[in-house]
């Protein structure tokens, strides 16, 4: 995989590292925590001659993870990968040796969300600690408001591609927008293919409402709850932090400021919400729309997602490769499931890369506001 294609994987595999699950981290970062207890017990490895321990250990370890953790667990017969894996991977003197055994098991699971990352990938996966790209003095990207006509607020969600700063700016420009009482809002999610989930919606709570947003659900059937009250958003029960420790996943230094704990009221309750999506909205970003699916007066507008509304947990490996494996599909606060397959919005409009380049006369913006113009709270 060269490193345009790896990063191109980075921005759609959203909720890996920072993304999803609980404040918890172990050898899994932020997963959808089990209501059953502990993991079944591993079956234990295939006899494999003349491979070293060291690659027969890290081998086995990684199928582990992928049958214990995997959404798609069920669906694959594992005695026979298990069998391919180590056959793939015979003679093997070094973990570098098993990684095409590791392609092949993930391949079995047929599920674009999950990844093995090399090292040198993982190296380029990692979230950086800097809030502005490295080098170039240019900041990161991060949320950004303007209104639209007299009396609609637009909020546009990049990808949290570097996390620090990203719900600050976000809950900033929600508050800013807010002092001239919109009567109706947009989110556009059309360029948001990913990165961490729980800073999008902390910028979104105070157009989400308090109360339950949605949920994770593993192949067992255990759900982690989306909740939010006075700010707070919580998984599984678990309020998300506003910093996060330092940790393998996080770095030495961990994470400042990443949520805000938005606890905003809007000067006009309860208002109309439309979210534009398109083909680039992915992972995190389904995420956010979904957490709006069920919410009275909310209307999608655009063109069908990416199709990756599945939550992943990433397992750091001790080569420096990791391992993203979709433990998760996303639930509604109707309890509909969304899986692999992309969204279809409630009202389909095409656009150009172009017309979102310009800004004016987007054709997806435009049916937005015209149907905020005609809601209740708009037209009185």
């Amino acid at each position: 995989m060269n490193g345009t294609r790896t990063r191109r994987l980075v921005l759609l595999t959203a909720s890996a590292a920072l993304a999803v699950g609980t404040v918890s981290v172990s050898a899994g970062a932020f997963a959808a925590p089990r209501a059953g207890g502990a993991l079944a017990a591993a079956p234990s490895p295939q006899p494999a001659s003349d491979m070293s321990a060291a690659a027969e250990l890290y081998l086995t370890h990684v199928l582990d993870l992928l049958q214990n953790n995997s959404i798609d667990k069920k669906k694959v017969d594992w005695p026979e990968v298990r069998r391919q894996a180590f056959a793939e991977a015979a003679g093997a003197k070094t973990t570098a040796d098993t990684y095409d055994a590791i392609d092949l098991a993930v391949k079995a699971l047929d599920n674009p969300h999950t990844v093995f990352l090399r090292p040198d990938q993982a190296a380029e996966f990692n979230p950086s600690p800097e809030v502005e790209a490295p080098g170039t003095g240019v900041p990161a990207p991060a949320p950004r408001g303007r209104l639209v006509g007299q009396e609609i607020g637009y909020v546009s969600l990049p990808t949290t591609d570097r996390i620090p700063g990203y719900a600050r700016a976000g809950a900033q420009a929600v508050r800013t927008l807010d002092a001239a009482r919109p009567c109706g809002w947009i989110v556009d999610l059309r360029a948001d293919s990913g990165g961490a989930i729980w800073p999008k919606l902390d910028v979104l709570a105070p157009l989400l409402g308090d109360g339950h947003l949605g949920a994770f659900v593993d192949a067992d059937g255990n759900q982690a709850a989306w909740a939010l009250k006075k700010g707070q958003l919580s998984v599984g029960g678990e309020v998300i932090p506003k910093d996060l420790p330092p940790s393998i996943e996080t770095g030495a230094n961990g994470v400042e400021d990443y949520v805000t704990h938005n606890a905003h009221v809007l000067k006009r309750p309860r208002p109309p919400v439309a979210v534009l999506t398109g083909p680039e909205t992915a992972s995190a970003g389904e995420a956010a729309l979904i957490a709006f699916r069920g919410r009275p007066e909310s209307r999608s507008f655009g063109l069908p997602t990416a199709g990756l509304a599945t939550g992943n947990a990433a397992y750091p490996l001790n080569d420096g490769a990791l391992l993203l494996v979709t433990s998760a599909a996303d639930l509604d606060r109707t309890g509909r499931r969304y899986v692999n397959a992309p969204i279809a919005p409630d009202v389909r409009v095409a656009f150009t890369d172009r017309d979102m380049r310009w800004g004016t006369d987007d054709p997806v913006i435009e049916a937005a506001r015209t149907w905020l113009e005609s809601r209740p709270a708009c037209s009185q």
